[in-house]
């Protein structure tokens, strides 16, 4: 017997898959932005109402666990996908870090 798919949003194209997997998670965690960076600032992947290329830079290159940025508070932290260092950017609140892990190498692994 087949599971039911649990995804109602899904593409077939990287770039687009992580978008819409941070997109349920921003959703789901209450979280306003999300960014996922390299080491040196390179937007993965981002979602959210405001400039998530700028807030994931901001969060690389300080590596510092918060930071205020236009009256918000990011949370910052460094997760590592597929053995790449990458850093997670989240405004409002932390995100879980470990679920972004699990759902990037699910997604890049396909």
């Amino acid at each position: 017997m087949r599971k039911p798919e649990r995804r109602n949003h899904r593409s077939e194209k990287a770039h687009l898959a992580l978008n819409l997997f941070l997109e349920s998670v921003r959703k789901s965690e209450g979280i306003e932005a999300l960014a996922v960076t390299t080491e040196d600032g390179f937007l993965v992947a981002g979602v959210g109402e405001t400039d998530v290329e700028w807030m994931g830079a901001l969060g690389a290159s300080s590596r510092r666990a918060t930071l205020k940025w236009d009256e918000r508070t990011l949370h910052v932290q460094r997760v590592e996908v597929n053995r790449v260092p990458m850093f997670v950017t989240s405004a409002g609140r932390a995100a879980k870090a470990a679920s972004l892990k699990a759902g990037f190498e699910r997604i890049l692994a396909s």
